[in-house]
């Protein structure tokens, strides 16, 4: 599997929020898509998004595509874990940007699945 620059950036700015997001009870689901028997999930909480999905065929390949407004889509293929799972932490940015809506894609064998949520980044003052 070859990482795209974006790729690497929201794996490496994921992997240092992942331990303040990773508890299950810290997140709200934000949308779910069930199909063939598989699901997608996005969760949120607070900055980040935590995207599962679920009942792919253990090691199957599968098609993974996030897009996150007009930018270039995070496209790549990947192997389903021992589960038939996958978990990806995505922290949804964009330079002069406020918001915008994350999608997410998901194609394997038996299943396709899209997912998408809105984001804020919100403005913070000071009193």
């Amino acid at each position: 599997m070859t990482l795209s620059p974006i790729r690497i950036a929201s794996l490496s700015l994921a992997t240092v929020a992942a331990p303040a997001y990773a508890a299950p009870g810290d997140a709200r689901m934000l949308d779910l898509d069930r199909s063939g028997g598989c699901e997608l999930s996005i969760a949120g909480a607070g900055k980040a998004m935590l995207l599962r999905a679920s009942g792919l065929i253990p090691g199957e390949t599968y098609r993974f595509t996030l897009t996150n407004g007009d930018m270039k889509p995070v496209a790549f293929s990947a192997y389903a874990d021992s589960q038939g799972g996958l978990i990806e932490y995505y922290i949804p940015f964009r330079l002069n940007r406020d918001g915008g809506t994350v999608r997410v894609n998901i194609a394997a064998a038996r299943c396709s699945l899209a997912a998408q949520a809105d984001w804020d980044r919100g403005v913070a003052t000071i009193p």
